[in-house]
């Protein structure tokens, strides 16, 4: 009988070590696949296809595939950090959205909305169900938050970042980071489940120099999101 699989996805060394540390594999296969690291084990019953898929859109685009074609996951949940938005949220404060836009695509001059690419959708959404078990399973492990997650090329640590893409999705955008677009695109593309998992490493709606914050907390927010992962598993 074939075991259900759940690929997680990580753009850093940092999330991809937080999560191996929390779950305590049993001695995981390693593989490299065209240069991309992914471990292989079990947990409950599940196997579990983790990958570090790299910073950024392309080569989160490609990994992501990569994973979908080779293993053929269930579910893919991409773990991580990210910067918040709204100026009520604390560093570590996990965001799980059902929403994911690009924030810094403009082809208004083509006629399409701003974060649309040509012939494409503005919007990808996560599964229900997978979101709201996380959303489950992190109550009383830190204050939650749903809505939109953008994407951008940018690390966005500037006050005129901010206010651009606040006005531009009317303030809906939660958090900032730079893979979940590309992961909701191919998972939409293989017909995948998928959710995101991101804590807060540091906060933009709080001012400039949250890259220092980033630096100083993307430890703790990767072991954050990674504990949110576990109890998810059980």
């Amino acid at each position: 009988m074939r075991l259900k699989t759940i690929s997680v996805l990580t753009a850093m060394p940092q999330e991809l070590d937080a999560v191996l540390k929390t779950f305590n594999f049993a001695n995981p296969e390693k593989v490299e696949i065209f240069g991309m690291s992914v471990y292989i084990s079990e947990h409950n019953g599940i196997k579990f296809v983790l990958a570090l898929s790299g910073v950024g859109r392309a080569n989160t685009a490609m990994n992501t595939a990569l994973i979908a074609k080779e293993f053929k996951p269930d579910e893919i949940i991409n773990v991580g950090s990210a910067g918040g938005l709204q100026n009520e949220q604390k560093i570590l404060d996990i965001v799980i959205p059902n929403e994911i836009v690009a924030v810094d695509v403009d082809l208004t001059a083509l006629g399409c909305e701003y974060g649309q690419m040509l012939g494409d959708q503005k919007s990808y959404f996560a599964d229900a169900k997978i979101q709201e078990k996380l959303i489950n399973s992190g109550k009383g492990l830190a204050t939650v938050h749903t809505g939109t997650i953008g994407s951008s090329e940018a690390f966005v640590c500037r006050e005129e970042q901010v206010q651009n893409i606040r006005s531009r999705f009317n303030n809906s955008v939660v958090c900032v980071e730079m893979e979940a677009y590309s992961i909701a695109i191919v998972c939409k593309r293989f017909n995948i489940p998928f959710a995101i998992i991101r804590s807060l490493s540091d906060v933009p709606a709080h001012g400039e120099g949250n890259e220092h914050d980033f630096n100083a907390f993307l430890d703790k927010a990767s072991d954050n999101a990674a504990k949110l992962l576990y109890k998810y598993a059980q």
